[in-house]
């Protein structure tokens, strides 16, 4: 049995079934024989119900309308208490599976080795990240307008790429940097080289930036600002913010934020949100909705 800490790690320890029978024997506020408890087992079939039972090698539990069930301890994956208090109930959150990004910017929390992501911007924009390293990952994208409407002799797609490194200095906080380079061939290039903070955890967290962008090779003279992050109000409900304060003529700065919604199961999320301006505001009040979902892939 797996349980995942502060920062998303799995802690093999803390479960092991010579160590510790069920989390009731060891954990105050306990939860004793006969109270609910949700099995997550290894096939990825989910039973809930009363425990009854309990030896080294199995359990007996009570399934409402199915009657006792006796289950062999290494089929289980998961035995979470239901009726303990939250701060033991989060302990058994599955990690949070986009820890690395806002809604359009990115977290100093790197994608680890094997891990990777596919985003649907409103149904046209495509972008793909893969963790080469533990701390090092890259990506690209393209939009299904610019990529088959040009199709011809003038064909013009818009593509982008991107490289992320990042690194754990502490229990709570996250370094990183990296690029975001833009093209469409033959026409222009654009893009920002940054620097990340991330104060928090996996599950809660805030992220400062600067980044320095540039058009055509020609750099800005004064950064960009990204302040951003994510607070997580149940096991699958994330809130989550994303705010630029941009260069503007090389004097004056513009602000634009964004915030909405997250929900996410361990592969799949989707994000529910708005875009903001000065000037958006003076429109539309609540924003111009942004919709995306992302499909966790590899391990």
């Amino acid at each position: 049995m797996k349980f995942e800490n502060t920062v998303g790690q799995i802690d093999k320890s803390r479960f092991e079934w010579k160590q510790i029978k069920t989390v009731h024997k060891q954990t105050k506020p306990y939860i004793p024989i006969s109270s609910s408890y949700k099995l997550e087992l290894k096939d990825g079939t989910t039973l809930t119900g009363i425990l009854l039972e309990e030896t080294d090698s199995e359990i007996k539990i009570q399934l409402e309308g199915l009657g006792i069930l006796t289950i062999d301890r290494s089929k289980i994956q998961k035995l979470i208490p239901l009726e303990a208090s939250n701060k033991v109930n989060k302990s058994y959150w599955f990690k949070n599976p986009h820890a690395t990004r806002l809604l359009f910017a990115p977290t100093a929390i790197p994608l680890n080795k094997g891990e990777g992501y596919y985003q649907n911007i409103y149904i046209v924009a495509n972008m793909f990240n893969y963790g080469l390293a533990n701390n090092f990952s890259i990506g690209g994208g393209f939009d299904f307008i610019t990529m088959f409407a040009t199709m011809g002799d003038g064909w013009s797609p818009i593509l982008n790429f991107n490289v992320k490194s990042g690194f754990q200095i502490s229990e709570n906080f996250h370094a990183g940097v990296g690029g975001i380079f833009i093209t469409m061939p033959g026409e222009f290039s654009a893009g920002i080289a940054y620097g990340l903070g991330t104060i928090g955890s996996y599950n809660s967290n805030l992220t400062l930036g600067l980044g320095w962008g540039f058009v055509d090779g020609t750099f800005e003279a004064k950064p960009f600002i990204m302040i951003g992050g994510m607070i997580r109000m149940s096991e699958k409900l994330w809130f989550v913010s994303g705010n630029w304060i941009a260069p503007v003529d090389g004097h004056n700065y513009y602000t634009v934020v964004s915030y909405g919604i997250r929900f996410a199961a361990k592969r799949i999320a989707v994000d529910l949100a708005f875009i903001n301006s000065k000037d958006i505001i003076e429109n539309i009040f609540i924003g111009i909705p942004f919709v995306d979902f992302v499909i966790k892939l590899g391990k």
